[in-house]
């Protein structure tokens, strides 16, 4: 009984380590963005042409007028591709950040059994997981106790976590899904899904840029805070030989806001991260082909 215990605890305290490095330190998923977007007023140029008017200046009108056409259909022109997209993007969450506006934040984590894979150890990890739940906050909890921030505040929890920006992804084609929504009531939405990064590591405390694309949009639990954690206390006492991997897929934000004084709305962020690995403790060998842990975050009620 001891042993299994040991192992359970073991096996939680990994678990639950990555549970707390979300809460601590996420962002992805998902902080809210506040949208820059210009409104474009329409005027046309008219080119003058008199009979007093040499064929050259005519020429020149008529180059001029078709430039600064061309200019302002450039202007009005809705983002389509995921370059364009991301920029609207970033240029948003920047601004945010630096406005500092009071949010409502729900947040909280998930550990589905769909898509779990066990190859060894079955049981005592199943236990194991069902402990480490426990560690988490439920969706339920979370919505009965949000964090609320007042305006002004450091902007530390909004994503991306302790930075002054709220983007520093550059790479438009890390993203799976960039898509761009003028919805019926005037606002517009944003919907980002990242691609595959494996071990990537969140940006430093008031960095402006970002050691991985994953923490580009989104706060990732770090795997070298996670190891230094592994490597004293009961973990190691009772869990050795561990090797895993956390590899980050399918991360959505989604932003809403309002283009015509680009205030954010509303921000999700989904960040999901596949747990995978092996250890042994005790005699018994232990190993985990694949754990999904889902980490939700909503930003609303947002107040300038």
């Amino acid at each position: 009984m001891k042993k299994i215990i040991a192992i359970i605890m073991a096996v939680s305290m990994l678990l639950a380590l990555a549970a707390c490095g979300a809460k601590q330190e996420d962002e992805t998923t998902t902080g809210t963005t506040a949208e820059t977007t210009t409104e474009i007023t329409e005027s046309e140029t008219e080119a003058t042409s008199g009979e007093d008017k040499t064929e050259e200046a005519d020429v020149t009108a008529e180059s001029t007028d078709e430039s600064e056409e061309s200019t302002e259909e450039g202007e009005k022109k809705k983002p389509e591709t995921k370059a364009e997209i991301l920029a609207v993007y970033a240029e948003v969450m920047n601004k945010v950040k630096k406005d500092a506006p009071g949010f409502t934040k729900v947040e909280y984590q998930e550990l589905p059994e769909e898509g779990r894979v066990i190859t060894s150890g079955k049981t005592l990890l199943s236990a194991g997981l069902s402990v480490a739940s426990n560690f988490m906050t439920s969706k339920e909890d979370a919505e009965k106790k949000p964090d609320v921030y007042p305006k002004g505040n450091d902007m530390n929890d909004f994503p991306i976590r302790n930075t002054p920006k709220g983007c520093m992804l550059e790479d438009p084609d890390f993203l799976k899904v960039a898509k761009y929504e003028e919805l019926p009531n005037g606002n517009v939405r944003i919907t980002l899904v990242t691609g595959t990064e494996k071990n990537p590591e969140p940006a430093a405390h008031g960095a402006s840029t970002a050691p991985s694309k994953t923490g580009g949009i989104i706060t990732p639990i770090s795997k070298k805070e996670i190891d230094e954690k592994l490597n004293g206390g009961i973990v190691s006492a009772v869990f050795k030989d561990v090797n895993y991997s956390l590899t980050f897929h399918d991360c959505e934000s989604v932003l809403t806001f309002n283009p015509e004084n680009n205030h954010v709305v509303s921000l999700t962020q989904t960040t999901r991260v596949s747990i995978s690995g092996s250890g042994k403790s005790l005699g018994a060998t232990l190993a985990i082909g694949n754990q999904d842990f889902v980490n939700h975050k909503i930003i609303t009620d947002i107040k300038y």
